[in-house]
């Protein structure tokens, strides 16, 4: 839970979420960007915590200078032998978003922006990188891993186990539009627009504009 052992961070960790986490108005978030970031492996300047922020694994979890991480967000960078979530400078991190590690690692560059409800979902095997100045509009899901074998039909698919298909990596510089999906294994290149409701299953090249479900290519910024 703490990403540390000890009764002392045990004790550390129980404190500040039970006084600060929903503690309203300027005091809160004064106090929070005081004491949040003892929770947490790394953590810049002029960092900005919500109400109801939620950190689990807090020592695998580093944050850059002038990141805003909103209300309602989870942070849980869970896994063994995995570096957690990493947030770059200038970063936003909209309310009631999910970064949810299971083995696996989330990345963010610099000077991006998750919208309100969205996932990011890394497992073992399957990393979720996103470069710089990239825009992600509300209610996306990255899926970095997570599908399951379905050979045999008279076994549970839990008990199948599941598929890495390498992650998802996107470029630098790059808008997707809300609602969109991107599944595991895809790549994303530099300069690319990803219309609203898009489902992603399949790489995409750089500077091209792509939607539909499955999306599909239908113009290039070139």
């Amino acid at each position: 839970m703490l990403g540390e052992e000890g009764t002392l961070p045990l004790i550390r960790y129980e404190l500040i979420t039970l006084f600060l986490t929903s503690l309203p108005g300027a005091l809160g978030l004064g106090l929070r960007k005081i004491f949040f970031p003892r929770l947490l492996a790394k953590v810049g300047k002029n960092v900005v915590f919500g109400r109801n922020v939620s950190i689990r694994h807090g020592k695998k979890i580093e944050i850059g200078d002038n990141v805003i991480i909103d209300d309602n967000v989870l942070l849980d960078a869970k896994g063994v032998g995995n570096r957690g979530i990493r947030i770059g400078d200038n970063c936003m991190i909209s309310r009631n978003s999910i970064l949810s590690c299971k083995g696996g690692d989330i990345v963010f560059g610099q000077h991006c922006a998750l919208g309100i409800n969205s996932l990011v979902h890394a497992v073992e095997g399957s990393n979720v990188e996103i470069g710089n100045d990239v825009v992600i509009g509300a209610y996306s899901y990255f899926i970095g891993g997570g599908t399951y074998n379905s050979d045999q039909l008279d076994v549970p698919f839990k008990q199948q186990g599941a598929i890495s298909r390498g992650g998802i990596k996107i470029a630098n510089n790059v808008w997707v539009g809300s609602q969109v999906q991107l599944l595991d294994g895809v790549s994303i290149g530099t300069g690319c627009i990803i219309g609203s409701g898009a489902v992603v299953t399949k790489s995409l090249a750089e500077y091209t504009i792509s939607a539909g479900v499955p999306a599909k290519v239908i113009n290039t910024r070139q």
